[in-house]
């Protein structure tokens, strides 16, 4: 199970027409990214917007892309802080096969080490998928200690986290001390965590030039890490700007400049500035004209 859990991952957006998903439009972008060469998709997650998809969108996002990308690997995002609304969901979507769940620990509440532990369980025991721990204290209020991840990868079910905003010392752990796939989620230090030994990358930056993201992770692989900085570094300016305000809404604004979806985003997400998508239009000239 954990060899599937390495390499480029794209969580992907979930475009809207007014209040109702664009399939057409998720269906198109998929097959495009995953002609990229990318290992998977994460839907349904925080870039996906998630959290304000209503009931039954989840499953429609999943049989679309079963459709346009069959054969590419598909995870389903679970971000629910109740522990028995996270055990009901896992079943719900355990019977849709997907090839495992992204499962962030309880929002707002802020348990315990236990508490996250528990939960987690609770909701690999009810799926009986393969579950990547979505590590993201900025937004949770919680860090998922390593101690504590050491102890849910006893479970061979729990086979990977999706680390966000942690620092280099602690991506040394989690590539030593234990045996999950790390998945670096912070975009802006893919790079660093890479050359670190992460396994791979669940990066919103790479619905564009998603290529050049694979061809990064690749050569670093290969020991040519000056050729993949370059790459890392031609990068940054776009990807930090694509983070500059609440994602997805510049990520969306540059997608739908290129054609690929409207900028349409759910309440209480608002558009991307004016400024910032004329920088973003800006960043995309200039890798345009750019090949590695």
């Amino acid at each position: 199970m954990q060899t599937c859990f390495t390499g480029v991952w794209v969580p992907i957006i979930t475009p809207f027409l007014g209040e109702q998903i664009d399939h057409p439009a998720l269906a198109r972008l998929a097959r495009h990214l995953a002609l990229q060469g990318v290992a998977g998709l994460v839907v349904g997650a925080t870039t996906g917007e998630g959290a304000l998809l209503q009931a039954g969108e989840q499953e429609a996002l999943f049989a679309t892309l079963s459709e346009a990308v069959p054969g590419l690997p598909l995870v389903l995002g679970i971000s629910t802080s109740a522990t028995a609304a996270a055990v009901s969901r896992a079943r719900e979507v355990a019977g849709l096969h997907p090839t495992g769940l992204l499962v962030t620990p309880p929002l707002y509440v802020r348990p315990s080490q236990e508490g996250i532990r528990r939960h987690i369980e609770a909701v690999v025991e009810a799926a009986g998928l393969p579950v990547l721990v979505y590590n993201i204290p900025y937004r949770t209020g919680a860090n998922v200690e390593v101690e504590t991840l050491q102890q849910l990868a006893r479970d061979p079910r729990v086979v990977g986290i999706k680390e966000c905003g942690g620092s280099n010392e602690r991506m040394l752990r989690l590539v030593e001390e234990t045996p999950l796939s790390v998945l670096s989620g912070d975009d802006s230090q893919n790079f660093a965590a890479l050359c670190l030994g992460a396994h791979g990358v669940i990066a919103a930056s790479a619905h564009v030039r998603a290529e050049w993201h694979v061809r990064m992770q690749t050569l670093i692989r290969e020991g040519r890490v000056a050729e993949a900085r370059r790459i890392a570094a031609t990068l940054q300016p776009l990807v930090g700007d694509l983070f500059a305000e609440p994602s997805p809404a510049p990520l969306k604004a540059l997608l739908a400049g290129q054609g690929w979806c409207s900028p349409t985003l759910r309440l209480p997400f608002v558009p991307a500035s004016e400024g910032l998508r004329d920088r973003l239009e800006q960043h995309w000239s200039r890798l345009q004209a750019q090949s590695f």
